[in-house]
């Protein structure tokens, strides 16, 4: 900087011709030429003369931060060091390291310019950014003197830290000042100080080899010999790794055990260190000295060892005398043989075998006995890659390439295929014949391990060779599964374009597809997805399922969509896979959630393609198609209970259509036929019988079972509250013409219910009931016969009874009838429902009935002794508990006073007040929680149901029509009669269907039963039954009865419309982009 300024201070004096030629000067002249140095110095000099004659900004900084002070500090010069700081020039100016001109002038010795600047209020122990005072300069670079100076005339701090935690000590020990290390030790300085590493200045010394050093700690401090750093490390060990055999020696004479014996954290001790170093002098004479030469570290490493690892030859016959060299290690069982085959160490190999085996094997390890052994150095040069290792070992004698260890009984090929060594390899292969097939203890071949590893090179050399791509290990696994789990593409292209299987399935059932969706490889799953599977076993799979749901959770369900997609019915696959997810939810409850929302997503997507069906009129050959197990489309979605599919405007047009069969009559005519049936009964009579094809039009048939129902009312009423044949003119038991009648009907509605298929869900029990009670009631009509007089009376009243239950549920049974009509199926959704809520309410109000029954019970209780009176008193009769539940019961309606209460007389005269408060209690509970409870249920109820109403309707509707598609035409109590030809008839199709399901079972593809419904083997049968018995295809057009297996003109669903532009479509409706796959395959199911 001074000098700079100086230039300008002469060019503005007007000696700018000298100027010139300095500069001249400067290009032509070496850094050696005094002269021109001379000039410079001269031109420092001048500018602080100059200062003082009004030059301003001369003390301005550089870009590193450098004023003029410190240039002269820097160089020495007192004299300008003093005129600068006559002149106002500041002592505590840094340079962008932090030093101050202190610094610089220790760091180069100038003790006068220390001097100047300490008695300029310098602060001596400034510090530089990483923490350097004055005092570690000149410690560093050996200024004993300026060391001395700073310390006993100014007071520096002598163990002053840097950021590193290194003192002055340190530096003077690590750069080998061995005069400023002495000066400082008798100065006081602490030698135990610690850096950050943890080493002292001793360790520091013999890192860096100077061992005269060394002997001066060691002389005036000998039991630093053992202090160790914060690894373990002691100056033997560093010494030791340096190769300074002369601080080895040094240290001997201190305490020669320590030296040999001390051990770092990783438990290695000297000659360990000296080993690793190649080292071998040290080694030596630490021998001579007793160290043990089998001592291992904690990787299991003797000397030996070391040396093999690190190819150190000259250490290999240092040892030679103090140890056999097929010493094997404790912890590992490896000999040093085995270390530098897999280090490929090749001389060291070489000097080796010359006098242990190419085929020695590794020992048990004795930490680890159930670890794997066996190992030769084959195996660890080729686990490796050590390919001339490798083959030097072959060319060994008595090698052999298809040996395998103990435990897992592995090969050298296993582990240069896991390893993907091509060239070792391929080297292997040259000298093994067929055994290159052979898997280890889990059953995986060299092909296993490459494809798990993703080494394709392998993969291709392993082919070439004629190796199994589709063999299995002990789990099932091929190679393609190996290679999916681990989601390597490029190796699945090559596997799958190699001939391999896709289908494979593992012994657990999951094919590579699985394998992929539960690890998650996105890609891998894409592509698979275009390849050959079942699509039908894959939804049977829960495990799947859930991964399919975990890929796209975050990905807008894509992996989900294609597999759809590229299932052969795409809207079969996606109502399918919606009930599964339905039901896993109800079993997974901790993500009951996304199972939940999966099963949504499925469902709309199903409908979504549906509307699309409908645009190109193609939605009721699509309802009318068969799936796998050629069961109805409509009757799919009917039995899995998707609501939403089937309320759409495409199904319930198509179900219009099957309503009313090919008939055109208008509403009029219908209403004016259904009059005829009740009014005319010949009518009803001759549509029922199965004689035309009116019977078996399903609005026909629905009219025939009503009217059948309404004349089951009608004799009901006339059997029950007949005043023309009063029960005390019954005596004979005989019965009575109408009474006949009835007991037909109820027969007939015996059969109705066994043959034809019946609602499981909502209000379908009605009519199970019906039969039940009515059944009951005939069995007592025949009871009565032995009873007589009053008893057998007593008996038709409890009949009668029975058959008023049945009566009364008749009329209930009209909501099921009312389902059919939009205006009023909605309602029968709604009360169905509530009527839940009422049970559920009813259960808790009769825990808190029995409570306070009981209580009040204790309370009325009596007390004192009645004497000649009796329990009862003026007309009162004390309660039975189930008295007081009656009585409870009651209140809630307002029915029961607090006077009301059973007789307290023998009672003490505050039971009444007791009485009270309990009663009070009660009603307190029951009317104003209980019963507001209930309304606040029934109300969310029915604002839950009333926005699905039209939903639920439309789902009962469609139930309704096909169970009338599926009814016997006759209805009770004519299907009597016709009920034994019928039978007859299904008796037949049903042989008929079994020997061709016999012979088409042969050729279906494994997996392929209906395990998507249910979870357990009883409820999938039940349901295959159910599905069996299903009498007719729901088809407008279709009304000849016969078993659904006959129906062999169903078309498939997978063929029935182009589904390949139908997903095109939906996915430009939709803005999905699914991408490309990088190969396209077909796919099978």
């Amino acid at each position: 900087m001074a000098l700079k300024h100086g230039f300008e201070v002469w060019k503005s004096c007007g000696h700018e011709t000298r100027w010139s030629n300095i500069w001249k000067r400067k290009k032509d002249r070496t850094a050696t030429d005094g002269r021109y140095y001379q000039t410079l110095r001269l031109c420092a000099y001048n500018a602080v003369v100059q200062f003082n004659n009004g030059f301003l900004g001369l003390f301005s900084l550089l870009n590193n931060g450098w004023s003029p002070l410190l240039y002269a500090c820097d160089s020495g010069k007192s004299l300008v060091v003093q005129l600068l700081l006559q002149n106002g020039a500041r002592v505590d100016v840094f340079d962008i390291e932090g030093r101050a001109g202190l610094h610089l002038a220790a760091e180069h010795g100038h003790a006068d310019v220390i001097e100047i600047l300490l008695n300029h209020k310098a602060f001596v122990n400034v510090r530089t950014k990483r923490g350097m005072t004055p005092l570690h300069h000149a410690a560093a670079q050996g200024h004993t003197n300026v060391v001395k100076l700073l310390v006993d005339k100014y007071g520096a701090a002598i163990d002053g830290l840097t950021l590193s935690k290194q003192t002055a000590l340190h530096l003077a020990s690590q750069q080998g000042r061995f005069e400023t290390c002495r000066t400082l030790l008798d100065m006081k300085a602490d030698p135990n100080a610690t850096d950050n590493r943890g080493q002292t200045p001793l360790l520091l010394a013999a890192e860096n080899d100077h061992s005269e050093v060394v002997k001066l700690f060691l002389q005036l401090k000998p039991d630093l010999v053992s202090k160790a750093s914060s690894s373990g490390i002691t100056c033997a060990h560093i010494a030791a790794q340096k190769g300074s055999v002369a601080v080895i020696k040094g240290l001997m004479k201190f305490d020669p055990k320590l030296v040999t014996t001390a051990r770092s954290k990783n438990n290695a001790t000297a000659l360990h260190q000296a080993a690793s170093g190649g080292n071998a002098e040290v080694v030596k004479v630490l021998l001579e000295s007793g160290s043990n030469p089998t001592d291992e570290t904690d990787e299991g490493y003797t000397a030996l060892h070391l040396a093999a690892k690190y190819g150190h030859c000259e250490v290999l016959h240092a040892l030679k005398s103090a140890m056999s060299w097929r010493y094997a290690s404790k912890k590992t069982g490896m000999t040093a043989l085995h270390i530098a085959a897999s280090y490929g160490q090749e001389d060291f190999v070489r000097e080796m075998l010359t006098q242990v085996p190419a085929t020695i094997p590794s020992e048990r390890p004795a930490d680890s006995p159930e670890a794997d052994y066996g190992f030769t150095p084959l195996h660890m040069a080729a686990r490796y890659g050590r390919e001339d290792v490798v083959r030097m070992l072959l060319n060994s004698a008595g090698v052999q390439v298809d040996a395998s260890t103990a435990v897992e009984a592995t090969m050298p090929l296993h582990l240069a295929a896991r390893g993907g060594h091509l060239a070792v390899a391929g080297l292997i292969l040259s000298r093994i014949t067929d055994k290159f097939h052979s898997g280890d203890k889990k059953g995986r071949t060299p092909l296993h391990m490459a494809a798990a590893h993703g080494h394709e090179d392998i993969v291709r050399l392993l082919l070439g060779q004629g190796a199994d791509i589709n063999a299995a290990d002990n789990n099932g696994w091929t190679a393609l599964h190996y290679a999916a789990k681990q989601g390597y593409l490029d190796m699945i292209h090559l596997l799958i374009d190699s001939g391999a299987s896709s289908i494979a399935s593992a012994t657990d059932g999951k094919i590579p597809l699985s394998i992929a969706a539960n690890a998650n490889h996105l890609d891998v799953l894409r592509y698979l997805f275009k390849r050959e599977h079942n699509t039908i076993t894959l939804m049977e799979d829960s495990s799947f399922l859930v991964d399919l749901m975990v890929c796209g959770k975050n990905r807008d369900h894509l992996p989900l969509l294609e597999f759809v997609f590229v299932s052969p019915a795409p809207i079969d696959t996606a109502v399918k896979m919606s009930r599964r997810y339905e039901d896993l939810a109800q079993r997974e409850k901790e993500r009951a959630k996304d199972l939940e929302n999966m099963a949504i997503f499925c469902e709309t997507l199903a409908s979504d393609l549906l509307a699309i069906a409908a645009s190109n009129n193609t939605a009721g050959a699509l309802l009318q198609a068969g799936d796998h197990k050629n069961t109805v489309f409509l009757d799919v979605l009917i039995e899995l209970e998707r609501k939403d599919v089937v309320a759409h405007s495409a199904v319930q047009k198509y179900l219009s259509d099957v309503w009313m069969g090919n008939l055109k009559w208008p509403a009029w005519q219908i209403i004016l036929l259904f009059l005829a049936f009740i009014f005319c009964p010949i009518t009803w009579m001759a549509c029922s019988l199965p004689l035309h094809r009116l019977a078996n039009i399903p609005i026909i048939k629905f009219m025939a079972y009503l009217v059948s129902h309404i004349f089951l009312i009608f004799l009901l009423c006339f059997s029950i509250l007949n005043p023309y044949f009063p029960l005390w003119s019954s005596t004979q038991l005989v019965p009575h013409p109408h009474e006949w009648l009835l007991l037909f009907w109820i027969l007939g509605f015996l059969v109705a219910v066994n043959v034809n298929p019946r609602e499981r869900g909502g209000l379908g029990w009605i009519k199970l009931v019906i039969v039940t009670f009515g059944m009951i009631a005939i069995a007592i009509h025949v009871a009565g016969a032995f009873f007589h007089d009053d008893n057998r009376l007593v008996m038709l009243y409890i009949r009668n009874q029975l058959l008023a239950v049945c009566l009364l549920l008749a009329f209930f049974e009209f909501l099921n009838f009312l389902t059919f009509h939009h205006l009023f199926g909605p309602w029968a959704i709604i009360i169905r429902d509530l009527m839940k809520d009422l049970m559920r309410f009813l259960a808790i109000l009769a825990i808190f009935l029995t409570g306070f029954s009981l209580h009040i019970c204790a309370v009325y209780q009596p007390v004192f002794d009645p004497g000649n009176r009796t329990i009862s008193v003026d007309a009162e009769v004390f309660q039975s508990p189930l008295g007081t539940f009656e009585m409870l019961f009651y209140a809630l309606f307002g029915l029961v006073e607090p006077d009301y209460m059973p007789p307290m007389h023998l009672s003490p005269g505050f039971a009444k007040i007791i009485m009270k408060v309990v009663f009070g209690v009660y009603m307190m509970v029951t009317v104003i929680v209980l019963i507001n409870l209930l309304i606040a249920m029934m109300s969310n109820t029915y604002q839950r149901i009333q926005s699905q109403s039209d939903k639920e309707w439309k789902y009962g509707r469609a139930k309704l029509i096909r169970n009338m598609n599926m009814t016997l035409p006759t209805p009770p109590p004519l299907i009597i009669i016709t009920f034994i030809p019928t039978l007859i008839q299904r008796w037949k199709a049903k042989t008929a269907v079994n020997n061709r399901a016999g012979r088409s079972e042969a050729k279906m593809e494994k997996g392929t039963t209906i395990l998507w419904l249910f979870g357990h083997g009883a409820a999938r049968s039940w349901f295959n039954r159910k599905m069996r018995k299903r009498p007719v295809q729901v088809s407008p057009g279709n009304f000849r009865h016969g078993a659904q297996g006959s129906h062999g003109d169903l078309r498939p669903i997978s063929s029935v419309i182009n589904w390949k532009s139908m997903v095109s479509k939906y996915l430009e409706v939709k803005g999905i982009d699914l991408g490309t796959t990088p190969q396209d395959g077909s796919q099978e199911d």
